[in-house]
């Protein structure tokens, strides 16, 4: 038995902070140093997200409520938000795709045998 809140630190965050690092470095031209400072994150760890190291499940890279999650903190980045507000907003995004039942993408791929479709532990 896999918990959704393992699945969401061992999955969903890894995806979503690969897609954030992807777009702060190729899209807006951060250096590795300043993507890792602003995301409480080391460089070597910004380096795994972007060669694919960490973060890879692409059926979540791929979902349209991660890039869109994704997008909205590298928005608050680009605004200047503080670290709390920023990392509130990170959060707000998880809720939305615990919500959403993206974190079910996730947590099938973990744990096969798992009904997802009967499952609402995350409603």
């Amino acid at each position: 038995m896999i918990l959704p809140s393992e699945v969401e630190s061992r999955a969903v965050v890894p995806v979503l902070r690969a897609a954030i690092v992807a777009l702060l470095v190729r899209e807006h031209g951060f250096q590795q140093k300043r993507a890792a400072q602003v995301l409480g994150i080391t460089q070597p760890s910004v380096s795994n997200y972007l060669r694919m190291a960490r973060g890879r499940m692409r059926e979540l890279a791929d979902h349209p409520v991660v890039k869109e999650v994704a997008m909205e903190v590298v928005e608050a980045i680009l605004r200047g938000e503080d670290h709390l507000s920023i990392m509130a907003r990170f959060n707000r995004g998880l809720q939305r795709i615990r919500r959403e039942r993206v974190l079910c993408i996730a947590h099938k791929s973990l744990e096969p045998v798992l009904d997802v479709d009967s499952c609402h532990i995350c409603d």
